[in-house]
């Protein structure tokens, strides 16, 4: 247990204690001495009293963080980090709408949007160039072969950007989909 040994943490902490009875939800007693009885004379505490309280050094009060939640919690913050990297860098290269959406869902396409007018920017409108038939099938060994590489499709077209600079996504994502009915 984390000990709150300033006051103004031991209020707030008596605060949410105090919220959650009102609203009925469980405040388990007999986990860290809570008791039946020892909640109700919290709750008839005017907030006054219940500032006193909080200021008693004796009063221990504390956070537990669960070590399982927080893994889980610091790997979903990583994954939503690399996610937002990967849309920013997409909406970097011009990827359009419809790849937007085929990669990280419907909401990107706002965010994109966001994102391109605060720099001024414009969405990319109509079809785009295709290259000869020769750089067509070079984009499509490379694709076939970064699917082998376990890369996820953001980052697969990401490293087709990078191998083939001169194409906008919007003209990579239209070869790599040329053959789909």
């Amino acid at each position: 247990m984390i000990a709150l040994d300033e006051p103004h943490l031991r209020l707030q902490a008596l605060s949410l204690v105090l919220t959650r009875l009102e609203r009925g939800e469980p405040v388990t007693p007999g986990d860290g001495g809570l008791n039946e009885r020892a909640l109700q004379r919290l709750r008839s505490l005017p907030l006054g009293e219940l500032a006193r309280l909080a200021a008693i050094k004796h009063l221990r009060v504390g956070i537990l963080v669960d070590g399982d939640s927080l893994d889980h919690a610091l790997r979903t913050l990583d994954r939503l980090s690399q996610e937002s990297t990967l849309l920013e860098r997409c909406v970097a290269h011009n990827a359009p709408r419809v790849l937007l959406a085929e990669l990280f869902g419907p909401q990107a396409i706002a965010l994109a949007g966001r994102q391109r007018r605060q720099r001024g920017e414009r969405a990319p409108r109509g079809r785009p160039r295709l290259p000869d038939a020769a750089t067509r099938d070079g984009i499509h060994a490379r694709w076939h072969a970064l699917q082998a590489s376990g890369l996820n499709p953001a980052e697969r077209y990401l490293a087709l950007a990078e191998a083939y600079p001169e194409l906008s996504l919007a003209s990579l994502h239209a070869v790599v989909h040329e053959f789909d009915d």
